[in-house]
């Protein structure tokens, strides 16, 4: 049976149209009878095709076209083309088929399908059209125009969806398309419209229903939207797509508060799916940027689901909502989670690295990424925070490492180009570091950081033109940056030149911030060298209640008591700023002679 119904396919491709094509051979030998032949190529080109062998089955057909010219294999051909994407042959043969039999709705299909793979619209309308002509039931032509007339004829579009609709009723696809096309063409009141006749004509239709609510919705009219919701929820109180449009109601009016107390029956509903559960959450995480008492209602919502589920995205939102709420080690917590939750995120893994660098936790987040740089070696963050921290806790030969690497990934991004060139310059290699800012100027000719690192390199190697020139292009653009102008205050304090400029710039800075060592310890060093002695000594001693571990400062002190006479504390604190810096030989000559 199964050979005889192929045997009628395969006869009404071949057979339906033309007469048997035979060649006399003379002596009376045997009649070649081509359409046979055809037909045994055919036969052996449908085996092919069903078993998906798409192009075996094109040369089979081809076999068969050579024997007869029949529009079933040209049909057959243009099929299996486009099964292979294959569009041009397709076109061919299609087109063929149909000049032999223009009235066949297959074939028409066909070629129109072709044609719209092509992205050739109007050919392809011009077939559908044929089709409807043909037979002006055929649901699917019509669907199939609506769909091509969207772009360049949207009202005809329009037409022939509500022509489908009054055929065959509020078909879900035909719907979606009618609402989205009116949607797009500005016809929201048209599509609210429709929608009401249709939900009067079926009233139990409860997806018609929510169409009809999220219309409401998008033109503003939200009694109209919540009475409709309400309605619908006597019928299907535990609906949560209902539920959902309800509080989505409340949320467009700016009423949280009442959305929650919504979306409360949701969360306890166990039949709510996750991703509904976790969008509502993180709807009211982002609107807590406005108002921060959503910022609980998010973390009451998160913590719920996390006693639900045990979700990476999870403890990591509860992770960003503790941070918000200044409760980092908490934050730290939940993030920790989220990464053993999901090793391969390499973003939570940067995420909470950033929380610990932060939070100045250097050492603990060396211990953290140092698995993390080796299992994602080309992530930018992780390299650059891992080598950040290795130089914050002065591993810098370390860190040069992650640095370039670093650098390597993302070459123009000025904070690492500027954190290696610091680095560089606590190995003592001023002139690659200079290298390096010089790179980070040209990125960005105005940053501060960059010109002020680049300024204390030529500083320290006494090029006082260069230093003094970049200090002055730095307050140029920011007058009021309090570490220029320290750092360009204590240069002119240690050369002993322009000291009233200097002190008018270490006051700026100490007015800033009152209870930074090295400010402090700036503006008694410029008192110091105006021979302010009492005035220096006070600002000394607070800059060591700040930072009593700093030699440079110890030292100064020292200095400060033998101007005043007192050369007992001097040595006192001479000794103690050794202790804390052994190599220092300037201070070792000065406890080796008694005096400065």
């Amino acid at each position: 049976m199964k050979y005889l119904s192929c045997l009628v396919i395969i006869l009404f491709f071949i057979g339906c149209s033309s007469n048997i094509t035979k060649e006399s051979v003379s002596d009376s030998k045997s009649v070649i009878d081509y359409e046979k032949l055809a037909i045994d190529k055919f036969i052996s080109g449908s085996i092919q095709e069903t078993k998906g062998n798409f192009q075996e089955a094109i040369n089979e057909y081809l076999k068969a076209l050579s024997f007869v010219q029949k529009p079933g294999i040209y049909y057959a051909l243009a099929k299996n083309y486009y099964r292979l994407n294959k569009l041009s042959q397709a076109l061919q043969y299609a087109k063929n088929a149909v000049t032999l039999e223009p009235e066949n709705k297959e074939y028409l299909y066909l070629l129109a399908s072709i044609y719209k793979a092509s992205h050739l619209e109007d050919s392809s309308i011009a077939a559908y059209e044929k089709i409807l002509s043909l037979d002006s039931t055929d649901i699917n032509a019509y669907f199939q125009l609506a769909q091509l007339y969207e772009n360049k004829r949207p009202n005809q579009s329009l037409s022939m969806y509500k022509k489908l609709i009054e055929k065959i009723g509020p078909e879900w696809n035909v719907l979606l398309n009618l609402i989205d096309l009116n949607e797009r063409l500005g016809n929201i009141e048209e599509t609210i419209q429709t929608l009401e006749e249709l939900v009067n004509l079926n009233p139990s239709d409860l997806q018609l229903q929510k169409l009809l609510i999220d219309a409401y919705i998008k033109t503003k009219k939200y009694d109209k939207a919540l009475a409709v919701c309400e309605e619908s929820l006597v019928s299907f109180p535990d609906d949560i797509g209902l539920l959902e449009l309800k509080g989505n109601i409340f949320i467009q009016q700016d009423k949280w508060k009442e959305a929650a107390s919504v979306y409360k029956n949701i969360f306890e509903n166990k039949e709510s799916d996750f991703s509904i559960k976790f969008r509502i959450a993180s709807l009211f995480l982002m609107a807590s940027e406005r108002d921060s008492l959503n910022l609980f209602i998010a973390k009451d919502l998160f913590q719920k689901l996390n006693q639900d589920t045990t979700d990476w995205q999870v403890n990591a939102s509860l992770g960003e909502i503790e941070l918000k709420l200044k409760n980092d080690s908490i934050a730290t917590e939940y993030f920790k989670k989220a990464v053993q939750l999901a090793e391969w995120n390499s973003q939570l893994w940067a995420r909470l690295g950033g929380v610990l660098f932060d939070r100045k936790k250097y050492s603990e987040l060396v211990d953290y990424l140092k698995d993390a740089v080796e299992k994602f070696p080309n992530d930018f963050p992780i390299n650059l925070l891992y080598a950040l921290s290795l130089s914050q806790l002065n591993e810098h030969q370390k860190a040069i490492t992650y640095f370039e690497r670093a650098i390597r990934i993302n070459p123009d991004d000025i904070t690492s180009l500027i954190a290696y060139g610091y680095t560089l310059n606590q190995l003592k290699e001023e002139n690659k570091a200079l290298e390096i800012l010089n790179k980070a100027l040209l990125l960005d000719p105005k940053n501060i950081d960059a010109i002020g690192m680049a300024a204390l390199i030529y500083d320290s190697q006494k090029n006082f033109e260069k230093s003094d020139s970049l200090y002055n292009q730095a307050l140029i653009i920011d007058s009021t940056n309090s570490l220029i102008l320290n750092n360009y205050a204590y240069s002119l304090a240690e050369r002993g030149i322009r000291l009233d400029d200097a002190l008018k710039m270490s006051q700026k800075a100490v007015q800033k911030e009152p209870e930074n060592a090295s400010y402090l310890d700036t503006i008694g060093w410029v008192y110091y060298q105006l021979g302010d002695y009492m005035t220096a000594k006070k600002y000394i001693e607070e800059s060591l209640k700040h930072d009593s571990k700093s030699a440079t400062v110890t030292d100064h002190l020292g200095d400060i008591y033998y101007k005043l006479g007192d050369k007992e504390n001097a040595k006192k604190y001479w000794q103690k700023a050794l202790e804390l810096e052994p190599t220092n030989e300037k201070i070792k000559l000065k406890l080796e002679k008694g005096e400065l």
